[in-house]
């Protein structure tokens, strides 16, 4: 057998404070994504006041920032670089945004996205083939992913879109979690809530969660929380997920 790899601290002395070794630490080395870039990430996703996204390896917290500002979302970034992560959540409270921005400072390998209607990553291809079980066993269906120049290995986006910016072309892949949410009616009572009555007129054992959505003009979000009311009532018995 050869020599083993050496220990980092065997290496010679380089200066860890460089943006270039700060990356070689970590999956993904920061590359700030350029604001139009971002606010195109986000039309393209069509994110909505008050969904929830998740920036994975959210940097310097310009997606998080522009998320919650611009777009009214609830948004939450994850950096596992402590430095970043300072800078953005400073920026973030400067900013007034505190109430609907947040970044995580962690591997986004650990963060549950359960919760997620969007997620948004500039990672690199290798690293989204890493992440792809997580996405797949976590995300509920209808969720949109976004990713800036690196695709998903084995998943169809449902757009790709070019922008160019300055010297550079960026490229977009959207994609959407496949699979149906489908409510199953319970017991049938009277509902004083106009809101839970419209929902509940519209429970049937075979429309989805997502054509609910579209029927009344709201988000997923909105008719997932109006079914967990309807659920505690007993007029919606479970929700079924099929994949």
């Amino acid at each position: 057998m050869g020599e083993p790899p050496p220990w980092l601290w065997d290496l010679p002395l380089i200066n860890l404070y460089n943006s270039d070794v700060a990356g070689f630490m970590y999956d993904v080395p920061f590359v700030a994504t350029p604001e139009v870039v971002v606010r195109r990430m986000l039309q393209l996703a069509r994110v909505q006041k008050g969904e929830v996204l998740y920036d994975l390896g959210s940097g310097d917290g310009r997606i998080v920032i522009m998320a919650a500002k611009e777009f009214g979302a609830r948004a939450f970034g994850v950096e596992i670089r402590k430095d970043l992560y300072e800078q953005s959540m400073a920026r973030i409270k400067d900013l007034g945004l505190a109430h609907t921005a947040t970044i995580i400072n962690a591997s986004f390998y650990d963060v549950p996205l359960t919760e997620a209607d969007v997620v948004t990553m500039y990672l690199l291809t290798s690293v989204n083939e890493r992440l792809r079980p997580k996405l797949e066993k976590e995300l509920r269906p209808a969720t949109r992913v976004v990713t800036h120049d690196f695709e998903v290995p084995g998943w169809r986006p449902v757009v790709v879109e070019e922008i160019y910016e300055d010297w550079r072309s960026h490229k977009l892949f959207l994609y959407k979690i496949p699979g149906r949410e489908v409510p199953v009616p319970g017991k049938s009572i009277q509902l004083e809530d106009r809101w839970l009555r419209q929902v509940a007129e519209l429970v049937d054992g075979v429309r989805s969660v997502e054509e609910i959505a579209g029927k009344l003009g709201v988000t997923i979000r909105k008719v997932r929380e109006a079914l967990e009311e309807l659920r505690k009532l007993g007029v919606v018995d479970d929700v079924r997920i099929i994949k």
